[in-house]
């Protein structure tokens, strides 16, 4: 006794929606491995220290080695700045006093340029990226799953057609 095509076709709908959550999640998933970089991550706070002697370096026109020409964030970062040297220095808004800290808060995507006292180049540059969460991760399976499954599900007339019975066709 065959099956009736109505059962037929709930049958293939449910299972190939199955094949396309797991198909487009493994997919999905293997890119974010492959192109994961230091954004993939939770807001949190970036410490950047200002070692002692910076002032004299910057004025003798000397890279200090421990402060990067530019750095990555993701929106909801703080940066944190510490300054260890004898003289007070400035980022942007952002004014340190010698041996004090101070913060600033990043909330907004951008490529930014500010002013700086700790680099020869007399700016800092940074990117600020979104952050990426699970919500943004799985969003693939909201514009994929459909699509895979729209594919997958004409496809498989193809290969395996629904064949009427005698009794069926009558």
């Amino acid at each position: 006794m065959t099956k009736p095509i109505v059962q037929t076709l709930a049958g293939r709908i449910i299972l190939l929606l199955l094949i396309s959550v797991v198909f487009v999640l493994g997919l999905s998933e293997l890119a974010y491995r492959f192109q994961q970089d230091s954004n993939a991550r939770a807001p949190k706070v970036m410490e950047l220290i200002i070692p002692e002697g910076t002032a004299q370096k910057i004025a003798a026109g000397e890279l200090s080695v421990s402060i990067p020409e530019s750095m990555a964030f993701v929106v909801g970062d703080e940066l944190l700045v510490k300054n260890n040297d004898l003289v007070d220095h400035q980022l942007g808004p952002v004014w340190i006093p010698a041996g004090m800290s101070a913060s600033l808060l990043i909330d907004n995507e951008s490529q930014y340029s500010m002013t700086c006292s700790f680099q020869p180049t007399e700016y800092f540059g940074f990117d600020v990226h979104p952050p990426v969460t699970w919500l943004s991760r799985m969003t693939a399976l909201w514009f994929a799953v459909p699509a895979t499954f729209m594919l997958l599900f004409v496809y498989s007339f193809v290969v395996y057609p629904i064949k009427a019975s005698p009794k069926q066709a009558d």
